[in-house]
């Protein structure tokens, strides 16, 4: 059912994403393997996919709804850096396979969804979603994270977090890790085999999924609720 959801998620976020859009402001171009796309937004959305169907897995593109000067995108090396000086900026990206990603706003929600690479997103106000082959990190103050990423392997730990909020993850059912889920005030669900403890209002898991292996999961919430949920193969 997991698998499901995904799919038809993905399906329509890529459908609403391919329609014809017209922006103040548009950049086209590719970088090689690996490349780093940062966005710094001040207030405003971000929303992120794949390149669209029949261009190249390494092109990349960055678009507004408001015109931007030509000193917002700076290229260096491997890394695209992109910032918005004023509010109410909207971001579309598409985003080559293979990228990296950084992306942060004060105020706005990020959306990522049918982009194959590696995300960290962060936002001081509002909510963070993505749905990814890969996987990625996310961070909110006030806001809801809802993540669902396939790979069973990536290096290090993940993290998430929120100080109000809820954090949804659905991770592969296959995944080796270890995993550390803390609230201060709310309540923890899983469907993984875990047991925690409660003291008080908080309440914590620390244990491995599949045998644990060298690399993590670690989700802090000061006020809401995890819940974290097995991503299974479609039967």
């Amino acid at each position: 059912m997991a698998c499901t959801r995904l799919a038809l998620l993905l399906l329509l976020t890529s459908l609403a994403a391919c329609g014809h859009q017209e922006f103040a402001f548009q950049r086209i171009g590719t970088v090689p393997p690996g490349a780093a796309i940062v966005v710094h937004n001040v207030q405003g959305d971000i929303s992120v996919y794949a390149p669209e169907r029949g261009q190249p897995a390494s092109m990349y593109t960055i678009a507004a709804n408001t015109a931007m000067p030509e000193s917002s995108i700076v290229f260096r090396g491997r890394r695209v850096s992109v910032s918005a000086r004023g509010p109410g900026v909207n971001y579309l990206i598409r985003g080559p396979k293979g990228a990296v990603l950084d992306l942060g706003t004060s105020d706005g929600s990020i959306n990522v969804a049918d982009f194959d690479g590696v995300v960290t997103a962060r936002t001081g106000r509002g909510d963070i979603k993505m749905l990814i082959p890969q996987y990625g990190n996310a961070s909110v103050g006030t806001g809801n994270i809802s993540v669902i990423f396939a790979s069973t392997a990536w290096p290090g730990t993940l993290h998430f977090s929120a100080d109000r909020g809820d954090v949804e993850l659905y991770v592969n059912e296959n995944a080796a890790a270890h995993v550390h889920l803390h609230t201060d005030r709310g309540t923890i669900f899983t469907d993984f085999p875990l047991k925690g403890t409660a003291s008080g209002t908080s309440e914590t898991i620390g244990a491995t999924i599949n045998g644990g292996a060298n690399r993590g999961i670690d989700v802090e919430v000061r006020d809401g609720s995890i819940r974290l949920l097995q991503l299974k193969p479609q039967v």
